[in-house]
């Protein structure tokens, strides 16, 4: 057996434990003061020298010896606000959930940092452990980058994890991963339609924002459908719209809508943000509305170097064989603030194939209240990681 699968599979029920123990205790954004004192216990008890950052909970471990290369291995832990429903003993104490795998990468990577510390003398060089919290908002990475988790030592390459669903071709426990565009840059939108409110039965009288507001929903669409080549993908999603409160007869003076917006290329995530703007202004300005239109610039793509992704392929073949490792081709369009590295540095970014069905006998997807994984897989992930690192220091 190879030996980084080994050392894992060892563990492999401590990883499943911890993994059920941050589960139960998930916080959202760049706050997780029960999470990392979790994970700072842990590494406490190993011996795994850190440093917990200033301005967020976010942990950078370290781990090997100078005189080398220094690879970082980034897993984020943050939760989400969903109220959970999956009926697992192990279920959330409060009104969050680990809907997104998070708890599972986090404790996948406290297998790393347990492996490596009882074999530091196999490192020819630097591995960095990255515990990074909000990767769901409003990003950790960049606030983790500008404390210095990139320096002393510098780090010259990353690997990074999420948990998947298992596609047709693939086994439980199977590595998933691309070459290229990983995630999509994420932007998002705030926009007020400020109209004149009034008796719905009067509308002449009022400048009803709804009706101005709908118009340009559909009018983004037409950017995409009509601006932007069916070649490139690109997304604009209104996911908040809210006017009134409940009336029947009563015209708001006000329309609000939020949204995220999603482009691989950059020359287009410039022109649709510019052209939603623009849209914005002459659409209200025909229909007699004022706005408030503000864009936040949210999370740069994530992109997979090739030398780096040959490499990995390379490493978790030797844990999993080669029919465990799946090369990818399906474009997705999520956003993940770990583009901030791989802006910096080159890596690869895979996908551990472990998501499992609900008591109902459904597969539901992350960022729903049912959200399952199997995580006796968990030291699957571990293991490949282990042995990225190693191997990339070695080479």
């Amino acid at each position: 057996m190879n030996k980084a699968l080994e050392w894992s599979q060892e563990i492999q029920n401590e990883i499943s434990m911890w993994r059920r123990e941050l589960h139960k205790i998930p916080e959202l954004g760049l706050n997780l003061p029960q999470t990392t004192a979790f994970i700072t216990a842990k590494l406490d008890e190993w011996g795994v020298n850190y440093t917990v950052c200033k301005n967020c909970t976010g942990v950078v471990a370290l781990l090997g010896k100078a005189g080398g290369k220094c690879i970082a291995l980034r897993a984020d832990m943050d939760a989400l606000p969903i109220k959970e429903e999956t009926g697992v003993e192990y279920a959330s104490t409060n009104e969050n959930m680990h809907a997104c795998g998070h708890d599972a990468h986090a404790a996948m990577l406290l297998g790393v940092a347990k492996v490596l510390k009882d074999h530091e003398d196999q490192l020819n060089g630097y591995v960095k452990l990255f515990f990074q919290p909000g990767e769901e908002g409003p990003g950790g990475a960049p606030v983790m980058i500008e404390e210095g988790c990139m320096e002393n030592p510098h780090v010259d390459a990353i690997y990074a994890i999420h948990v998947t669903e298992v596609e047709e071709g693939m086994k439980p426990g199977d590595i998933r991963l691309m070459y290229g565009d990983v995630s999509a840059a994420d932007d998002q939108f705030d926009l007020y339609v400020k109209g004149r409110g009034g008796h719905g039965a009067a509308p002449h009288m009022c400048v009803d924002p709804v009706v101005v507001g709908s118009t340009i929903i559909q009018t983004f669409q037409t950017i995409v459908s009509r601006e932007i080549s069916p070649l490139e993908p690109c997304v604009i999603t209104v996911a908040t719209l809210q006017a009134g409160r409940g009336a029947e007869n009563i015209i708001s003076d006000t329309c609000y809508m939020r949204g995220t917006v999603r482009n691989k290329n950059m020359k287009n995530r410039e022109y649709v943000l510019r052209r939603m703007e623009e849209v914005v202004k002459g659409i209200c300005m025909a229909m007699r509305a004022d706005y408030d239109f503000k864009l936040d610039y949210g999370y740069l793509p994530v992109v997979n170097e090739e030398k780096m992704t040959d490499a990995l392929i390379a490493s978790a073949s030797k844990v999993l064989g080669e029919d465990g490792v799946h090369v990818w081709g399906t474009q997705q369009m999520g956003g993940e603030d770990a583009g901030f590295y791989y802006q910096l540095v080159p890596g690869c970014f895979f996908n551990l194939c472990c998501q499992t069905a609900h008591s109902d006998g459904k597969i539901y997807p992350g960022h729903n209240s049912k959200f399952m994984i199997d995580d006796s897989l968990l030291y699957r992930g571990t293991a490949v990681f282990v042995q990225g690192a190693i191997d990339y220091l070695n080479n």
